[in-house]
């Protein structure tokens, strides 16, 4: 029994040296931690009971009440009106929405429950400041876009200066011609469904599934950008409140090193707002730690719509183990434009090359593939770190053990030996 306590007692005098030697508390520590980081979350923007609402209504997709089956709209070579109108309406509605604006859609995809006569309850309910319904033009529809506002309805006025923005706004834009703006009697039904809509209404027809049929295959980002110009156009709102950025290639954005080594990883960025950018008030700023890199860099030139950037980032590694991030924001004169965007700085101990190639090789796989999701990498890295250091630390509690469990065994042995030798003598006296 003595045996046995004084071997466990070895085995916390081994744990002991093993965490307070020299060094051994920060592996131990960042072991610990290294899984535990959580990727930053994003902010909550306000409140949208504060700010208007605009409803945007993709054309065709509805059920049909003479057929019992989806209304595709127009065809032509491919192209289908309703699944153009609601990919155009989509991305606007993704636009619309970084502004002062709730953007809502009366449907996102094939509706088999509501018919034409009641998308003005879908669009009523959410009293809207504004509607718009977008459309295309038949297969034999000249080139060009036309829109329509109400005669009679809610407010006539209203609806002819938003179709008129919407017209002009997607002309110019995509270089088609304006067909102008026709009263709704003008239609060949002498009415047209917006009719009941309780907001200025406006029905769009965004150019010719025939004429116009190369830019709807190549060109839909610009279409959402020209309907997202009308509106805010209306409202009299900025357009650079639409501003956004897409990252060229979010899988290029990690380097795994040494510490205390020197890493550049290249950022690009796309302009995915309505207007061009300008270098004297666009700047990329740092948004936590630079880890050797400067506080911002400015835009290298102007940007249009569509057009990308790129900065070169320089980093120097932190001198401890771990995944770091360096975390960078599009401004516009102090405004963020975009989201953060991450750059992984991932540090693995200077004895773990076999651990870096690993890292490297999943990496490569990584951006091979095309990922998106920095979040999941970010655990990834962390949790393969953190799985080193365990082995690491595992590895030297069993050395530690070995060496001085063996002592301690051996100093048992001898202080047993020399007990019974004692009790021996006194039983011989």
């Amino acid at each position: 029994m003595r045996l046995r306590v004084l071997f466990f007692l070895g085995l916390v005098v081994a744990g002991w040296w093993l965490v307070g030697r020299p060094g051994a508390g920060d592996l131990v520590q960042w072991a610990a931690s290294a899984g535990s980081k959580s990727p930053g979350q994003a902010q909550v923007g306000a409140s949208p009971g504060t700010r208007p609402v605009v409803v945007l209504s993709p054309g065709a997709g509805w059920l049909s009440t003479e057929t019992q089956s989806i209304d595709a709209g127009a065809t032509n070579a491919g192209l289908v009106e309703k699944d153009v109108t609601l990919d155009v309406a989509q991305q606007a509605q993704a636009m619309l929405n970084r502004c002062p604006v709730v953007a809502l859609l009366t449907r996102q995809g094939d509706d088999k429950v509501h018919t034409l006569a009641n998308v003005q309850d879908l669009v009523n309910a959410d009293h809207p400041a504004l509607a718009v319904a977008l459309h295309s033009g038949a297969a034999d529809a000249p080139s060009g876009t036309q829109a329509w506002y109400t005669v009679g309805g809610q407010d006539d006025q209203g609806s002819q200066r938003l179709a008129a923005s919407l017209a002009a706004g997607v002309a110019a834009r995509l270089s088609l011609a304006n067909l102008g703006v026709q009263p709704e009697t003008s239609s060949p039904s002498g009415g047209l469904y917006i009719h009941p809509w309780q907001a200025p209404a406006a029905l769009v027809d965004l150019g010719s599934l025939g004429a116009d049929s190369l830019a709807f295959r190549t060109k839909r980002r610009e279409f959402a950008r020209a309907v997202v110009q009308g509106v805010l156009g209306y409202l009299g709102l900025p357009a650079e409140c639409a501003d956004g950025t897409q990252i060229a290639d979010a899988a290029a954005l990690v380097a795994v090193t040494f510490p205390e080594q020197a890493a550049s990883q290249n950022l690009t960025l796309q302009n995915d707002g309505l207007g061009t950018w300008d270098p004297a008030h666009y700047s990329l700023v740092a948004v936590g730690d630079t880890y050797g890199a400067a506080a911002s860099y400015p835009l290298p030139a102007a940007l249009a719509p569509g057009e990308t950037a790129t900065w070169a980032l320089p980093a120097r590694a932190p001198k401890a183990a771990g995944v770091y991030e360096q975390r960078w924001q599009l401004s516009r004169d102090g405004t963020p434009v975009g989201d953060p965007v991450v750059v992984l700085i991932v540090v693995v101990p200077p004895q773990a090359q076999a651990l870096k190639d690993k890292l490297d090789q999943q990496v490569a796989e990584w951006q091979a593939a095309g990922a998106a999701k920095m979040d999941d990498l970010i655990r990834q890295m962390q949790q393969e770190l953190a799985a080193w250091a365990q082995q690491e630390t595992e590895k030297q509690a069993a050395k530690c053990v070995g060496v001085n469990g063996g002592l301690m065994i051996g100093v048992v042995i001898v202080a047993g030996g020399r007990r019974r030798g004692r009790e021996k003598s006194l039983s011989t006296d």
